[in-house]
């Protein structure tokens, strides 16, 4: 539903233990982690969930999701962590729809086991392929890969029972195909991959020298090898929403589609924020100017129109978007990929070209499976 809230990423830490070279926050234009909190306050906290409980008894029957992240959210340690999930339990009750942790897997150990299955958390779990991809860029701060330690994360949060799911960033020097078997390997059913995150001013620095079509070249054998297998129990969150997209339904994601968001971002420091990669564009973008200290999650309209917009309004289409055959199941692409200094987002995607490609392969593809 357009201009509704339905969850909150919430920051535990400003710091992470790794420094991987793509991360939106700490290695692009933004900087304002450097002037937060190195951990959220239980002022702050409890102000947040205050927030959460007066937007939902606002509007009848209504309920949010908490999404703990950071920076590294285990840095702030498996007890500390107890504490915070029994609050929000205890305070939002039946509003609560769930919690949910993002996390590089590296400090998992059995108390944070413990803890997670004590609150049902789900975990998603940040790995980028096997052992030589993941440690090219997802590296400690002295440049060691983490590898090692994040698969041990991995193993000990199956072995729980508590059934990961995979983040992927998109490498798009190397190869999907590797990398998906090597999640499968790993007995890993639920995936997502990311695009990488550039802007107009940033995509041929980044990436320039890898082709016109690297993402989808990357992408098109895993979504063949997916298809062909045809295993209901594997989902692959970026295919699955742009499937639900071509037969006319609405996605899971703001990757695709266009649609306003339907959660915000709640900082260390208690900034309220729009979609936190927006920090690839510009500094300070996706500030609202708001606080949970003096703000509800209400007072949006009082706070940078970008915010605001991002939420209940949504973001017009290029006029190239526009005349594209695409429009209505691409939408431009995701938002922070369409930034450019010269006009704001008023551009198509860095990756139009590769978005192209990946939906022409994929209609072929259920032609095909249709005709068989």
């Amino acid at each position: 539903m357009s201009g509704m809230i339905h969850s909150v990423i919430l920051k535990l830490a400003a710091l992470c233990n790794l420094n991987c070279s793509y991360c939106y926050v700490y290695n692009h234009e933004d900087k304002s982690f450097r002037s937060r909190p190195k951990f959220i306050s239980d002022t702050v906290f409890e102000h947040a969930l205050k927030s959460i409980s007066d937007y939902c008894n606002r509007r009848e029957q209504h309920g949010m999701a908490i999404t703990f992240h950071g920076g590294e959210p285990t840095l702030i340690g498996a007890g500390r962590f107890d504490f915070l999930a029994g609050r929000a339990r205890d305070v939002l009750g039946e509003q609560l729809r769930g919690l949910s942790m993002q996390t590089n897997a590296t400090l998992i150990d059995d108390a944070w086991i413990d803890v997670f299955r004590r609150h049902e958390v789900q975990v998603g779990v940040s790995m980028d392929g096997s052992g030589p991809v993941h440690d090219l860029l997802r590296v400690h701060h002295a440049g060691r890969g983490s590898y090692r330690e994040a698969a041990a994360g991995l193993a000990r949060l199956q072995e729980s029972g508590l059934d990961p799911a995979i983040l992927c960033v998109i490498n798009p020097a190397l190869s999907g195909l590797e990398a998906f078997r090597h999640f499968r390997s790993l007995g890993i059913q639920w995936m997502n991959f990311l695009l990488p995150d550039a802007t107009h001013d940033s995509k041929q620095r980044l990436y320039g020298h890898l082709g016109p079509t690297p993402v989808a070249d990357y992408l098109i054998p895993i979504f063949d090898d997916w298809f062909d297998r045809d295993d209901p129990e594997v989902k692959i969150l970026l295919f699955t929403d742009l499937l639900r997209l071509l037969m006319g339904g609405e996605p899971e994601t703001e990757a695709f589609g266009n649609a306003p968001m339907s959660y915000v971002v709640i900082e260390t420091d208690g900034s309220i924020e729009a979609l936190d990669a927006l920090r690839v564009c510009d500094e300070n973008i996706a500030c609202s100017g708001l606080n949970v200290l003096r703000n509800g999650l209400d007072d949006r309209r009082l706070g940078r129109p970008l915010a605001y917009q991002a939420i209940h309004e949504g973001f017009a289409l290029a006029a190239e978007c526009d005349r594209c055959r695409e429009r209505d199941i691409c939408g431009g692409g995701y938002l922070p990929h369409r930034y450019r200094r010269a006009n704001g987002f008023d551009n198509p995607s860095v990756w139009c070209a590769d978005i192209l490609k990946l939906l022409g392969h994929i209609r072929r593809r259920l032609e095909q499976a249709a005709d068989a």
